[in-house]
């Protein structure tokens, strides 16, 4: 994989909340998890983490550090994806159920970006409202759900705060849900959620 390993290694921090679980994550030592974002530090000039007992929590540019880190981490994947051919083979189907306007506005450039990234791979957009969103999630006939509001008593997540040109509204907030006894089955599911970082996060 095509990866800066000291980003990796510090994002593997963050993510997992100590320099130890990171290394046993990362099958290397902790002395040189320690080393990495040693490096990384002097390199800024200011220190990534707070150490205390409690954890390692970021610190202010460590916050700033991590979001960079997630999107570059996360086209460092695409790319691997787009330049290796293994399981290209495979057809592969997803269904998404989307309000209107992430429907057309949203999900059409990302369905192309997708189908370059993971060809072979059916993806069916449906235009619902919100309501037949979340009745379509709960009888796993979509795998996604894209809408304006976060869906009730569903642990939906923020997909995308855009500019829509055309649509009702000049900026519409999107959240998106997922079907996660699904995402072991369909790994098209955490393929899509890839390219949902790398393409639209950050297009503010």
């Amino acid at each position: 994989m095509i990866c800066d390993f000291r980003l990796k290694v510090f994002y593997t921090v963050a993510v997992k909340g100590g320099f130890t679980a990171a290394a046993k994550e990362l099958g290397i030592s902790q002395p040189a998890v320690s080393n990495h974002i040693f490096e990384l530090e002097n390199e800024i000039g200011d220190t990534l983490f707070h150490r205390n007992r409690r954890g390692t929590p970021l610190t202010s540019k460590g916050r700033i550090l991590f979001d960079y880190a997630e999107k570059i981490l996360n086209l460092y994947s695409c790319a691997d994806r787009e330049l290796t051919p293994s399981g290209r083979g495979q057809l592969r189907q997803l269904t998404i159920a989307a309000s209107p306007d992430a429907a057309r506005f949203i999900l059409k450039p990302l369905a192309e970006y997708f189908a370059r990234v993971y060809p072979g791979t059916d993806i069916s957009v449906l235009e619902r409202t919100a309501e037949e969103s979340d009745a379509m999630i709960a009888d796993a006939e979509a795998d996604i759900a894209i809408t304006g509001v976060p869906l009730p008593q569903r642990d939906s997540k923020v997909f995308a705060t855009v500019s829509i040109n055309g649509g009702t509204a000049p900026m519409l907030t999107y959240y998106i849900t997922l079907v996660k006894e699904r995402m072991h089955d369909n790994p098209a599911i955490n393929d899509f959620i890839l390219c949902c970082k790398t393409f639209l996060y950050g297009k503010r």
